[in-house]
């Protein structure tokens, strides 16, 4: 069960430091009393959805076990929600209860949803009148039974609502702290939302082991988040290859001066430059460099580990323990360096969606479609090329837009770049490219088709090119190519 990390920890280290949140701390046995008299309270109305609408916080924590310790399904909404989305989630999850605080009240008040789901201001909560001492978790808990439900990014097509069991969660976390040998003396600055998977399963990970979590409220004051690595002497830190890449433009003297307690860096599949790459294994002389290739239905799959001058440095890695991973295009399982769709089958890998389970394992044995197109190299290595969804169709041909990116953002003069296709009469689709240039620096549409010549086929050269100062892009750094 997810809530015996919490267990486990605050029957071992007590009095030991688990949340810290700008001026304020608390031990594992607070966090673990304070959660139970929340379920104490929660517990009347059981089984049912509980949304939580928090911002990374001490409170977050505290609302997140106390629901699943309640026997409840925690729904984790995102702060930065359009109100279109957040009533889409809400009808359907269809909560009995919004724990949240008065900041967020004001907007399910804005938008008319104070009065048809009843809110809960966890910042006023009376603890000491709910209270119970209590150290066993709920034997009526069952591993199987449904634990979360998190919203996929839907970069290209709308969310949909993700089942996660106790026991998907409990597995994922257990191979991840056993591959990155977690222990209680770690020390993890974590500013990646909690309300997603990535940064959910970090605090997952600090909570099992009993070490330390460090909690950001987001990465906008990056020297903030750079400074508290060093001032609590971190051992890990985690965030997407957007961030690191502002590390790297704007704080990187900061960064390489503040990282010495550090273990190990941890990025997501997002597309990372191999430029980024190399300058971050620069700085961390010793220390460990990890990405990993995941979704919210299946997270943390496979994991690797970056080495200078590492010739797979595009790759995300082998499977870790009891995850299979295959290759199908149409109905044959592929041959190493042969392109498909990745297919993932293991215990973490969510039973299905919510209303809707039938489109998670819908063939091959329960084997979770992803959309994802890749291959292994010969050695066992994955390899991402891009989505299915993003594949453009030119002329019978199929390209992927992650080839081209990585072509065109090799160039010094571009920032950021983004691919898509659109409809041509001819060809059934061709390339258009939206462009982030360099500060100040003027580009020409001929000088990027130059600079391509000779590293991709003339078709799978962008026909059309739009500038912009920025990609949208959505919490985790990837890009919104339905907002292209």
């Amino acid at each position: 069960m997810i809530t015996d990390f919490l267990l486990h920890s605050a029957k071992e280290f007590p009095s030991k430091t688990a949340l810290i949140f700008e001026d304020s701390e608390i031990n594992y046995f607070d966090l673990n009393q304070k959660a139970l008299s929340l379920a104490h309270t929660l517990k009347k109305n059981k089984p049912h959805v509980v949304s939580l609408l928090l911002s990374n916080s001490i409170d977050f924590c505290i609302s997140f076990f106390g629901i699943l310790y309640s026997g409840n399904i925690c729904h984790i909404i995102p702060t930065s929600i359009s109100d279109t989305n957040l009533k889409n989630q809400l009808k359907l999850t269809n909560p009995t209860l919004i724990i949240t605080n008065s900041i967020f009240q004001k907007k399910l008040s804005r938008i008319n949803l104070i009065k048809e789901y009843p809110s809960l201001d966890i910042s006023r909560f009376d603890f000491k009148q709910s209270s119970v001492n209590r150290h066993e978790s709920d034997s009526s808990l069952n591993s199987s039974a449904i634990a979360l439900i998190l919203f996929s990014a839907g970069t290209t097509s709308i969310p949909k609502a993700v089942q996660l069991s106790h026991n998907n969660i409990e597995n994922t976390v257990n191979r991840v702290t056993n591959y990155l040998n977690i222990t209680s003396n770690d020390i993890d600055v974590i500013s990646l939302p909690l309300s997603h998977s990535f940064g959910l399963g970090c605090l997952n990970c600090i909570i099992k082991s009993g070490g330390t979590a460090i909690l950001h409220k987001n990465t906008i004051n990056m020297p903030n988040v750079i400074l508290s690595i060093k001032n609590y002497h971190a051992t890990s830190f985690a965030s997407t290859p957007t961030t690191f890449q502002k590390i790297i433009d704007n704080h990187k003297s900061l960064f390489e001066n503040s990282i010495n307690s550090i273990r190990y860096l941890l990025t997501n599949s997002s597309p990372m430059p191999n430029e980024l790459t190399n300058d971050i294994l620069e700085i961390l002389d010793d220390k460990k460099l990890y990405t990993y290739y995941g979704l919210t239905e299946a997270s943390r799959s496979t994991f690797h580990l970056f080495k200078k001058n590492d010739k797979r440095i595009n790759s995300v890695g082998k499977p870790l323990s009891e995850v299979q991973i295959k290759i199908f295009q149409d109905d044959h399982e592929c041959v190493p360096l042969e392109r498909g769709e990745i297919y993932i089958k293991g215990p973490h890998v969510s039973p299905g969606y919510l209303s809707n389970s039938s489109n998670t394992n819908n063939s091959h044995n329960d084997w979770l479609h992803t959309g994802d197109i890749g291959y292994f190299d010969n050695d066992g290595y994955l390899f991402l090329v891009g989505r299915k969804d993003d594949m453009i169709n030119i002329g019978g041909e199929k390209v992927f837009p992650k080839e081209i990116e990585d072509i065109i953002g090799s160039m010094k003069e571009i920032d950021e770049v983004a691919v898509k296709g659109i409809p041509d009469k001819s060809l059934g689709q061709i390339v258009q490219a939206y462009v982030v240039p360099e500060q100040k620096i003027s580009i020409k549409d001929q000088d990027i088709v130059t600079f391509c010549k000779g590293k991709l086929e003339n078709y799978k050269i962008p026909r059309i090119f739009t500038y912009l100062s920025k990609l949208p892009k959505n919490e985790q750094g990837k890009i919104l190519r339905s907002k292209l």
